[in-house]
């Protein structure tokens, strides 16, 4: 147990207040106002003790069971000045009864210290064992029963009939039980704070408490023997003095030993700190530092002196900041390494950006170079001989180059996975611009619009295009309709006709007619019908599969008209 010097100064004057009332005592005991004088000092020492006591126990069970111990002994200097010095002595009855009130304060303190002991580093949300309130429960009877004597005379009976507390009463049975149940729960609890500390406190420590509990023992067993110390022939204290100098001494020594938790002996840790620092008085003067702290403080630039004020004073400390200061230089350096590092990265990520892209647009352009090598292959033969080129070539020529323009268009867009029908139709479109400068009557029409897989796209543009550039010295006539069916909603279907204008030529035009409802199957179909002097193409219901779809052709013939069909219907063919 090691006590500050706070606990000391407490301490000696608790200890000399109570040996200058004993001393006192005896020199006035023919003066009014004996007990009173006693007991206000010493109720003003129990309050000065429950406050020292509500700043440093902590634990709100703790401190409202201590608060309720210094309540009772207020109580009980409260009944001993009304029944020694307020209420005469003629008045037998009420100060029979006064005399029976102080046994409630003196039965409900050992109650609270068990409950004390119990709660002791308890857990809050455990409920407390049913032993302590039966230990409460038969505390209340006994309470009863020394009020209720009147009635049945089990604590004291009065043989000549006079009721007053003198030396003719007689102790009943249940005035031993009362004594029994004070001064063995009394022992109990101080078995239960032991066994609560033996992690906490030392062995000597824990046996100090057992010195007043054992003054106290002795005064009130041979209290009513008339044996004490006296002085005159005067006793020195009275029964409530001893009682609450033995019980606040008692739990005062659980306190400093630790055996009851309590929020304090922070000069000494704060001695034995490192931290250089002081505390000191509103005149500056110190009144405690560290281990390592000089007062005044060294002047450095790498010291700064920090300063906040407390109750009664300021506290003072340094603050080393040459460790922070080396921290963010290199923190700087760190930063610059990073940045230096980041823009290197950063021109390292566009360089592979770029140099993607360049390897990407190559890749590209390869693969291109290779799809229309055949189509600029015969463009080269075509103009091999210029001179003699005539305007059939020339027309036959553009038909080659709108096909490399609208393949190499697709293939760009192609990278995105999908392509829509509208890329198929332009491409169409503008190829068949090109074959009317063959002499051939061109007709194009779509239906619908939608995306699709960009293989199918380039399939059936391909196919189109192998088809019109083998056919293309026979063709006379061409319709093409491009059909996208998403499997929903009704079917609208075109015819060709051709007529006869007069003055104009012979046209295709497109017209609408009504048709069956969609399959509920999604497709692209393509119908191109033809009118030829002859043609050249594949054999009929030849079928492939493409991205997920199945490609079929189909072709009917009937002397110079062919109608050929391309049908990419998903997931399987027609049946």
């Amino acid at each position: 147990m090691i006590l500050t010097r706070a606990s000391k100064r407490y301490i000696s004057l608790f200890l000399a207040i109570f040996f200058l009332c004993g001393i006192i005592h005896p020199f006035a005991v023919h003066l009014d106002f004996v007990y009173c004088f006693s007991s206000l000092v010493f109720g003003v020492l129990t309050i000065i003790w429950a406050i020292t006591v509500q700043r440093r126990v902590v634990d709100d069970r703790l401190r409202l069971i201590l608060m309720l111990c210094a309540a009772c002994l207020l109580f009980h200097f409260f009944l001993q000045i009304l029944r020694y010095d307020l209420i005469s002595s003629d008045r037998i009855t009420v100060r029979r009864y006064l005399w029976y009130a102080m046994y409630i304060p003196m039965i409900s303190q050992p109650t609270l210290c068990l409950f004390l002991a119990v709660n002791i580093y308890r857990p809050k949300d455990k409920p407390l064992p049913i032993a302590c309130y039966l230990t409460a429960l038969f505390g209340i009877l006994l309470i009863l029963g020394v009020l209720t004597n009147d009635l049945h005379f089990w604590v004291k009976s009065f043989p000549y009939g006079i009721m007053i507390d003198d030396k003719d009463a007689k102790n009943g049975w249940m005035f031993y039980v009362v004594n029994g149940y004070i001064y063995g729960l009394f022992a109990f609890d101080y078995c239960l704070f032991v066994s609560k500390s033996r992690k906490c406190a030392g062995r000597l420590a824990r046996l100090i408490p057992l010195i007043p509990f054992a003054i106290g023992v002795i005064y009130f067993v041979l209290y009513p023997f008339e044996i004490g110390i006296r002085l005159f022939g005067t006793r020195l204290w009275h029964m409530g003095d001893m009682f609450a100098f033995c019980l606040i001494a008692t739990l005062e020594f659980c306190i400093q030993a630790g055996m009851i938790p309590a929020n304090m002996g922070y000069e000494n840790i704060y001695e034995k700190a490192y931290v250089p620092s002081v505390i000191l008085d509103h005149r500056g003067s110190v009144v405690y530092k560290t281990a390592n702290a000089s007062y005044p403080f060294p002047q450095d630039q790498d010291l700064k002196i920090q300063s906040h004020p407390i109750s009664g004073g300021s506290v003072e400390w340094t603050l080393d900041m040459g460790p922070v200061r080396k921290l963010n230089r290199q923190l700087e350096d760190a930063t610059q390494q990073m940045e230096n590092r980041n823009a290197y990265l950063m021109e390292e990520n566009r360089i592979k950006k770029e140099r993607q892209e360049v390897e990407t647009r190559s890749r590209l352009y390869e693969n291109i170079s290779r799809i229309v090598k055949p189509q600029f292959e015969q463009i080269a033969d075509l103009l091999k001989d210029r001179d003699h080129c005539d305007e059939k070539q020339l027309a036959r020529v553009c038909v080659l180059n709108a096909y490399i323009k609208r393949r190499s268009n697709m293939e760009l867009l192609a990278e995105g996975g999908e392509l829509p029908s509208s890329e198929l139709t332009t491409a169409i479109r503008e190829s068949l611009e090109y074959v009317r400068l063959c002499g051939a009557e061109t007709a194009m029409a779509g239906i619908g619009e939608s995306d699709y897989p960009s293989e199918i796209i380039i399939d059936a543009y391909e196919r189109i295009e192998d088809f019109i550039e083998k056919n293309l010295h026979f063709l006379s006539d061409i319709a093409i309709i491009v059909r996208c069916d998403d499997g929903q909603g009704a079917d609208r279907r075109l015819a060709v006709q051709s007529d006869d204008g007069q003055g104009t030529g012979r046209r295709l035009t497109v017209q609408s007619v009504e048709g069956r409802g969609r399959s509920g199957m999604r497709q692209l179909s393509v119908r191109m019908m033809l009118k030829a002097d002859d043609f050249v193409y594949e054999q009929d219901g030849h079928s492939w599969e493409c991205a997920g779809f199945s490609g079929k052709v189909t072709f009917a013939n009937d002397k110079q008209d062919l109608l050929i069909v391309l049908l990419y219907r998903e997931g399987g063919e027609e049946t």
